[in-house]
């Protein structure tokens, strides 16, 4: 059911052991929600564990992610997420971005709560505090935190600025309002360097991946208002690139003027794409992504596509083009 922040607080008082899980392809944001709450229910007395499917992206590496998360062989994960008294998922936009973890949640005895800024189907969590007025997850976190009486230390407060920095686009995109600012100006006073934030979230490009950007973006297609490009297996195997490293590229393609809608295809595996989707002004992409399994905001979405990868561009073209046309009625 639908709860309150107080309600939480109250769950977190009756349990010892807890589950802190979040999505494949992970962010800032979501890393961070974990990391601060990790924090918070340390300095409670609890025993918590953090679980995320996939490989984690280098550049958060400094919240200490190597010492906190997926300290654990997959069989053990299996044996702490049965035992956990709460799970608690963060930042999901759908309950199938837990990958491997989907099964295991769904099935432990623990109580399931979720928290997210994402309009999200809550499925079989047990507890939610969804509030999408949110720009990030890690706003809610922070309220959490202030609710539970803990202190918040430099590394929470870290880690809480790459939530809120990193989902508002360094404080650019929709949603981002005051409340936004008077969190991140009391992370400030905690100790936070907005300057070195900034540089560690989104100037941490190398040499080769600026290169490789370069020759992606020379062949830029444009469509019924929507700009878009391709990352083949071929391209990524021969520049030698690792996904993490195509993080960014969508973000050059919104200066474009003329497009009301971004996207960028990597293609994992023949069967196997990723959408990332971005746009400008009205243009819902999240509603796209979610059409197809995904998740994510209004300006800025994305799903795995099981189809080949012209199929996946053709159902995201015309997709896109509807959204586009569904802004101008």
């Amino acid at each position: 059911y639908e709860a309150s922040l107080p309600e939480i607080k109250k769950q977190i008082g009756q349990y010892k052991k807890f589950v802190l899980v979040s999505h494949i392809h992970t962010d800032g944001d979501a890393l961070g929600s974990l990391i601060a709450l990790y924090h918070a229910l340390r300095q409670l007395g609890k025993e918590v564990h953090i679980f995320v499917p996939g490989e984690l992206p280098e550049k958060y590496g400094y919240l200490n992610t190597a010492m906190l998360v997926n300290l654990s062989t997959a069989s053990q994960a299996g044996r702490v997420i049965a035992e956990a008294d709460a799970i608690f998922i963060l930042d999901i936009s759908s309950l199938h971005r837990l990958a491997g973890y989907y099964i295991p949640i769904e099935t432990a005895k623990a109580v399931k709560i979720l928290l997210d800024h994402h309009p999200v189907d809550p499925g079989w969590s047990d507890l939610t505090v969804i509030d999408d007025k949110r720009i990030a997850t890690a706003e809610i976190i922070y309220d959490l935190l202030k609710i539970l009486n803990v202190s918040i230390s430099l590394e929470m407060a870290e880690a809480l600025y790459t939530g809120i920095l990193s989902d508002s686009g360094s404080f650019r995109f929709f949603k981002t309002n005051d409340r936004t600012f008077r969190m991140a100006a009391d992370l400030v006073e905690i100790g936070v360097e907005p300057s070195r934030m900034y540089n560690r979230i989104f100037e941490t490009a190398s040499l080769t991946q600026l290169r490789a950007w370069g020759r992606l973006l020379a062949n830029l297609q444009q469509e019924n208002g929507c700009t878009w490009l391709v990352v083949s297996k071929i391209f990524m195997e021969t520049e030698r690139l690792a996904l993490h490293e195509i993080d960014g590229l969508n973000d050059i393609m919104r200066r474009e003027t003329t497009s009301k809608a971004f996207v960028v295809f990597v293609e994992k595996k023949p069967d196997e794409i990723l959408v990332g989707l971005r746009s400008k002004g009205h243009v819902d992409v999240g509603r796209i992504a979610r059409m197809f399994g995904g998740g994510g905001h209004f300006n800025a979405s994305g799903y795995t596509s099981p189809k080949a990868l012209s199929e996946t561009i053709r159902q995201t073209l015309d997709a896109v083009q509807i959204e586009t046309k569904r802004e101008t009625i």
